[in-house]
């Protein structure tokens, strides 16, 4: 014969279990909803502080090339006119002294060129990502003695705004990482652009990331660098895909951007 309290006080056990399980669902479902939350907020604050760093950069690079490039242009005429100036010769100590003031503009003016261009370059607003890329690694390759081979599809165009900028900064980060990393005398950087998405790659053949390093990336156990990092969420918040392959042959960085964020 059943014990009919022995029955009730299993019901009532069941029904509390059943209870705290509900209350822990609702809890765990609660502070999911608040961790996905979270996230979109930071997405969202990590789109508006890599936005506005590439504003002022914009703002930085055009201020160098119109402010002082443009008052270092004025002391170079200004010099060039006294060394030309003959109704009022120099000495042979002050034409020197004038001439080292000229090279010394010069190389000044050069210098702000160089800097103007790092932070933004005009062809990127002007004629697109492929000739502002193309312009760039010739610089990049002359600087570092690195030789890159550069292949870009025919049918390439225009993009909008923020890809090609995003797409821009990620071969500067990843050549920049190239030439203090990997120990790489090439780099190859590879960009397509079909009717659904662009794509691009960028390849060395250098030492490689250590695999427990690049695990520990791909799981999130470990923040990379700064630079791996940016390139990851500046991909991540345009909806696009983020992939590093390395090896004892080298590091591929291989991004994925739909069109429809790519539309200009």
């Amino acid at each position: 014969m059943v014990d009919s309290a022995r029955v009730e006080t299993v019901r009532r056990t069941l029904s509390a279990l059943e209870s705290r399980f509900k209350e822990h669902t609702v809890e765990l479902q609660t502070q999911v909803k608040q961790r996905h939350e979270a996230e979109a907020r930071l997405r969202e604050l990590t789109a508006r502080v890599l936005q506005a760093r590439d504003d002022e950069s914009r703002r930085i690079a055009r201020e160098l090339h119109d402010s002082a490039g443009q008052y270092l242009a004025a002391a170079q005429m200004n010099l060039s006119a006294l060394e030309l100036d003959t109704k009022s010769p120099l000495s042979d100590a002050q034409a020197r002294r004038v001439s080292d003031c000229v090279d010394l503009v010069n190389c000044c003016a050069a210098e702000i060129r160089i800097i103007s261009y790092l932070l933004h370059p005009p062809l990127l607003d002007e004629m697109g990502l492929s000739s502002a890329v193309a312009h760039y690694v010739g610089g990049f390759a002359e600087r570092s003695g690195i030789r890159v081979e550069l292949n870009i599809s025919n049918d390439f165009g225009r993009l909008a705004t923020d890809t090609e900028t995003a797409m821009f900064r990620i071969v500067q980060q990843s050549l920049s990482n190239i030439y203090r990393h990997s120990g790489s005398a090439t780099a190859q950087i590879e960009m397509n652009q079909s009717p659904s998405e662009v794509t691009m790659k960028i390849r060395d053949r250098g030492c490689g990331i250590p695999p427990a390093s690049l695990l520990e990336f791909d799981s999130g156990v470990r923040l990379p660098g700064v630079g791996i990092a940016g390139m990851r969420e500046r991909i991540r918040i345009m909806k696009g895909r983020f992939h590093i392959a390395s090896g004892p042959d080298g590091t591929t960085i291989e991004i994925r951007l739909p069109v429809s964020q790519s539309a200009a």
